[in-house]
């Protein structure tokens, strides 16, 4: 089972916020920057979308909370198997080391055409994969 708090949170784009370039709020990792272990992200579609496709999901760090120069960890592309317009489904889960030193992060999604669905990102320390 996940545990998930507000800290946890990386992204929540509901279907009228939903676009072709999303990006979520600053996370503080805190001050001892990037942990050891790669964080776990898990992204869903928690409603269906009408039409469209969401892409891809980008991690970025940053030593500044500005993002004055985010650092891109790891991009991931969406699976065209993904079921976007049948049902919610899992979009992309995925281990992401961060750069040393760096404190903040944020997610980045990339979407074509969307239309409806509500999107869900986080770190969690378990993972949901039934949906």
């Amino acid at each position: 089972m996940a545990y998930i708090d507000a800290e946890n949170t990386l992204m929540i784009v509901s279907a009228a916020d939903l676009g072709t370039a999303m990006t979520g709020p600053i996370v503080d990792l805190g001050s001892k920057g990037g942990f050891m272990a790669p964080l776990y992200i898990d992204a869903k579609l928690t409603k269906k979308m009408t039409s469209g496709s969401v892409d891809s999901f980008t991690l970025q760090s940053a030593a500044a909370e500005n993002f004055s120069s985010p650092v891109d960890e790891v991009t991931i592309t969406v699976p065209s198997s993904a079921p976007q317009t049948s049902k919610p489904c899992t979009l992309a889960q995925f281990h992401a080391p961060i750069k040393p030193g760096n404190r903040y992060i944020r997610l980045k999604a990339a979407a074509t055409s969307p239309v409806g669905g509500e999107l869900f990102a986080a770190m969690q320390n378990g993972i949901k994969v039934d949906m």
